[in-house]
């Protein structure tokens, strides 16, 4: 079957890497690409309604659901949450670390898709709001000193950053700190994602650019083990 996707311009790369994500643990192959479309040849086109970014399936517009979660300024959007989740491959079954916690917006979005979450945070008052968004293991630790054992499929994440934060540590040391750990955590061929303010360059992990408003950007990345 062909299914037809329309990509978000606003969001070229990430619309287009999280097209091929969600197609790729659907069974699906690429027939082509050109600009704003990747036409795939799927068993169902189905797969692609969970997508964050892409506007439509063959036509049909993608309905975009508004999370039931309960939130604080600390939470991380619902579209990000998700496009991360599709990103780093989450299917049903999967098991999936989240170092930065936080209120649990992409712990919900894993849960989403059928995964099951370990997760932690610093911030307690978070931690309590997480609790009520999830259902997974949530506890209060150290991102760069996790109490996990064997291999999970995942690690995603949104690291601390700016006057929200409450780590001693500052962006990018604390992502290469993370990128060594996660390393040893999650299966080879699992994916780690993770995003970062603009300023920090991370040139070894493929990235795209995400607008957020007037200067400000984010930088997602995406890290096969």
């Amino acid at each position: 079957m062909l299914c037809r996707v329309e990509l978000n311009l606003r969001f070229p790369c990430l619309s287009a890497e999280e097209a091929i994500a969600v197609g790729e643990v659907a069974g699906c192959v690429v027939v082509s690409r050109e600009e704003g479309r990747i036409t795939f040849d799927c068993p169902s086109c189905d797969a692609f309604k969970r997508c964050a970014l892409a506007k439509s399936v063959n036509g049909e517009r993608i309905r975009k659901e508004r999370p039931t979660i309960e939130r604080s300024v600390k939470t991380l959007d619902a579209i990000t949450a998700r496009l991360m989740v599709n990103l780093a491959r989450v299917v049903r079954g999967s098991k999936v670390w989240e170092p930065f916690l936080g209120t649990g917006a992409v712990a919900y979005e894993v849960e989403r898709a059928g995964g099951y979450v370990v997760g932690g945070d610093l911030d307690e008052s978070a931690l309590r709001l997480a609790r009520r968004n999830t259902s997974g293991d949530i506890v209060l630790w150290d991102a760069l000193h996790p109490p996990l054992r064997g291999r999970l499929d995942a690690a995603v994440g949104d690291p601390p950053y700016g006057r929200l934060s409450t780590s001693s540590i500052d962006v990018r040391p604390l992502l290469l700190s993370f990128v060594e750990v996660a390393s040893l955590h999650v299966k080879k061929g699992g994916y780690l994602v993770f995003a970062s303010p603009v300023y920090v360059d991370l040139p070894f992990v493929k990235s795209c650019m995400m607008f957020l408003h007037g200067g400000l950007y984010r930088v997602v990345y995406v890290m096969k083990v």
